[in-house]
């Protein structure tokens, strides 16, 4: 199948973007898979810590239904050492203005387009669709706008006690650490970092009515690593302000936050629901999901 001028400009563009940062893993580096012309582009956005292999399971399917993917690799991601401390540079700007530009050169292909992401990289898919481009759908899984039992009005306070530990590290799993699977995914993250994602989480929030076409949330009714409060409540503030919104409860799974990752069994559970809803035309209308396996 022959490429388009802008898919071979996206596709440099990536492997350039990857280039420049040293110590990105071969098999952690960004993606983009061409599929049928005129079956649509999708963005898949990966969370903290992870990397592009995180959405191999839903990039092998949506290809197979004749989609174009470009999974990026998010900044400072990827790193052979899964020890690094890269992490600490992460800064909320210069992730918002690498995510732009990278739908700005998919929108390029000429297709319809879908931005997905999931924690952070879904928290970054609503920042995109407070600028668009009008015709997108962005569908965000379980979204990072904030802390359980953490109002977003106390985040000023948040920021200032993460300000004193910037450095400091916290494991995903303090039993396993660096032993935690998977392997193309970093065992501890920095509170620099997560202070970046509570300043984008609070740029989208506040930035005003969408740009784009649709918004799906889709959160997992049993979560517990983020807030679904936070998510609900802008979902209806936008939905008030005359955007397309639409919220997908996921029922049956654990409190496990990632629901994409292929490796974990919560992920296959909800693997054939997020496709459903990937995969489906927007309708404005909150639903819940009963996954498989429940």
């Amino acid at each position: 199948m022959g490429t388009t001028p802008a898919y071979d400009r996206l596709d440099a563009y990536l492997r350039a973007r990857d280039a420049a940062e040293l110590g990105v893993a071969e098999e952690m580096r960004s993606q983009i898979v061409r599929g049928t012309p005129g079956g649509g582009a999708v963005v898949l956005l990966h969370g903290l810590t992870a990397s592009p292999p995180a959405w191999r399971a839903v990039t092998e399917a949506l290809v197979a239904r004749g989609r174009t993917v470009v999974v990026p690799r998010l900044l400072l991601h990827g790193q052979a050492d899964r020890m690094t401390t890269a992490l600490r540079g992460l800064r909320a700007q210069a992730l918002i203005d690498d995510v732009a530009a990278i739908v700005r050169a998919t929108a390029e292909l000429g297709e319809p387009l879908t931005i997905a992401g999931h924690s952070l990289g879904a928290t970054l898919a609503l920042d995109a669709a407070t600028t668009g481009p009008a015709q997108a759908r962005v569908v965000a899984v379980a979204p990072f706008l904030g802390l359980p039992g953490v109002p977003h009005e106390f985040h000023p306070l948040l920021f200032r006690l993460l300000a004193r530990v910037p450095d400091a590290f916290l494991w995903w799993n303090p039993l396993l650490r660096e032993r935690l699977e998977p392997a193309h995914g970093y065992p501890r993250y920095p509170l620099a970092a997560l202070e970046a994602g509570l300043r984008i989480a609070d740029r989208a929030r506040a930035g005003g009515p969408p740009a784009v076409r649709a918004i799906d949330f889709v959160i997992n009714a049993a979560e517990t690593s983020v807030s679904n409060r936070t998510a609900q409540r802008l979902a209806g503030a936008w939905r008030r302000a005359g955007a397309s919104v639409a919220v997908h409860r996921l029922r049956g799974l654990t409190w496990s936050h990632d629901i994409i990752e292929p490796v974990r069994r919560p992920s296959q559970r909800a693997f054939a629901t997020l496709l459903e809803i990937l995969e489906s035309d927007h309708a404005p209308a909150d639903r819940e999901h009963r996954v498989g396996g429940a």
